[in-house]
């Protein structure tokens, strides 16, 4: 899989390259609005570009994956990104540590969100009228991780769940990627849809 990195400074353009040099990826620094191929992951500074580089961008939205780093993140800006098919939205000094972790979870095709933003879209699915929810008696969860999913449901983040059950939050992490994978999902706001009985998207 490419990686595209699309920074006019080359200060961001080296630290973005340093910090994926372990990446199963191929990295490839282009300028600013060069259109992606297919599948192709795009980092871009996405408060250099023109409003024209911009609609460019977005139209290979449903074609490659775009992980937009923002020097000032909005919470309305990033719904309205997510909304026409981005894959990351973030800091633009986003820590370089967890620069990796964001390539690799969306190059899985997950999405990962500025954390935030995260949390209001999970309080927007919970004020959703629920349908009839399911019996999670038939995920084969444990005790511990119905906690878990329970509080999930609640849109709590990993650092109050460890807190209200007393866990460290990599045991939570642990948790949760365990949930995830026993109910079939990607995500949290895919399990959220779940849990309120919604279909998630396929």
């Amino acid at each position: 899989m490419r990686l595209l990195i699309q920074a006019e400074r080359s200060d961001l353009q080296q630290r973005w390259q340093d910090a994926l040099l372990q990446a199963d990826v191929e990295i490839a620094v282009v300028p600013c609005g060069t259109p992606p191929q297919q599948d192709d992951l795009v980092l871009v500074h996405w408060s250099a570009l023109s409003g024209e580089q911009r609609n460019a961008l977005l139209a290979c939205a449903k074609t490659s994956r775009l992980i937009l780093l923002v020097d000032h993140p909005l919470l309305d800006e990033g719904e309205a990104l997510l909304a026409q098919g981005i894959y990351g939205y973030a800091n633009t000094f986003i820590q370089v540590s967890l620069l990796p972790d964001v390539v690799s979870t969306v190059a899985h095709g997950d999405l990962w969100i500025w954390p935030e933003l995260m949390q209001r879209l999970l309080k927007r699915l919970l004020q959703r009228p629920a349908t009839p929810q399911p019996d999670i008696t038939e995920w084969g969860l444990s005790q511990r991780e119905q906690e878990v999913l329970a509080e999930l449901g609640a849109g709590r983040s990993n650092k109050l769940i460890a807190r209200k059950l007393d866990i460290t939050e990599r045991t939570v992490k642990a948790h949760v990627s365990s949930i995830l994978e026993k109910v079939g999902v990607h995500d949290r706001v895919e399990l959220i849809l779940k849990l309120r009985g919604a279909q998630p998207p396929q």
